[in-house]
């Protein structure tokens, strides 16, 4: 596929449409786990601006650079290329939900801070 070869516009279009969604998706989980388990994480700060300053251009970042990283150098497949991609940016957000997403140093109800409605099959 031309549009989205290898370093074009396409590219970042695709990196910023699938980057950019796997992080708002990132900070919507981790703001409904902080929410469901009680967890306060910067006291007088809300845990809502807290996420959109903080978490989202962190997110974002690791995201984009993943899917740029990976997208250039799995291959010459376009969907073999989107798959990897779309595949390193699951399990990165999947570990920074691990990291900030149910943190151990903030006290909440749930055990782990990790709420009810998480598969347990997925670990935290």
């Amino acid at each position: 596929m031309a549009l989205a070869g290898k370093g074009s516009k396409g590219e970042s279009f695709l990196a910023v449409v699938v980057g950019g969604g796997a992080a708002f998706g990132l900070i919507v989980i981790t703001s409904r786990a902080w929410k469901a388990c009680d967890v306060d994480v910067t006291g007088s700060v809300p845990n809502g601006l807290t996420l959109l300053f903080l978490g989202l251009p962190l997110a974002l970042i690791v995201n984009l650079v993943l899917f740029t990283t990976v997208f250039r150098y799995a291959g010459k497949a376009f969907l073999f290329s989107l798959l990897a991609a779309a595949i390193a940016i699951t399990i990165a957000d999947l570990a920074l939900f691990s990291w900030q997403g149910t943190p151990a140093g903030s006290p909440g109800t749930c055990p782990g801070n990790v709420p009810p409605w998480w598969p347990t099959w997925i670990p935290t």
